[in-house]
């Protein structure tokens, strides 16, 4: 049982950052933060996206680039566009690494984005995503009563 809850918790905790700082904070611009307030959104999406972790600045501008281009060619990630996932899933990824590029060569200059870069270069180290996957994989060893419980790792 620790183990869904372990699941349930990352699961919702995750997605709630992913929809309350990413989308509606970062891409939206739907409300406004202290920078203080800013910084801790920004520690806690790191910490519970931990190997999914996505670069706000780059996602809050592709998923603008997607509102601004739905459904033609210039959208980042159009289903009626792509006809398959993984031509879907690669375009995206594409479109997403070449804005991390851009902010990481300072390429960009968006002032309406959240930008941490310690955080956002910690982020995108293999190292750090392996930790959290490790971490998970512990967590899954130590708690999980049967074998079939790893179907759910994140």
């Amino acid at each position: 049982m620790t183990i869904i809850i372990i699941f349930l918790a990352h699961w919702y905790l995750s997605l709630f950052f992913q929809t309350f700082f990413l989308h509606r904070y970062a891409s939206h611009n739907l409300y406004s933060m202290h920078k203080i307030w800013e910084r801790i959104f920004y520690l806690l999406t790191f910490l519970f996206q931990g190997s999914s972790f996505l670069h706000p600045a780059a996602y809050a501008l592709m998923h603008r680039n997607h509102h601004r281009y739905a459904d033609t060619n210039k959208d980042p990630h159009s289903p009626k566009i792509v006809n398959n996932i993984i031509d879907f899933n690669k375009k995206t990824l594409f479109e997403y690494r070449r804005l991390i590029k851009k902010f990481k060569n300072d390429d960009i200059k968006a002032n309406d984005v959240p930008r941490w870069p310690f955080l956002e270069n910690l982020g995108e180290l293999w190292i750090v995503r392996l930790t959290f996957i490790s971490i998970y994989i512990t967590l899954y060893v130590i708690y999980s009563p049967s074998i079939w419980y790893y179907c759910l790792l994140p």
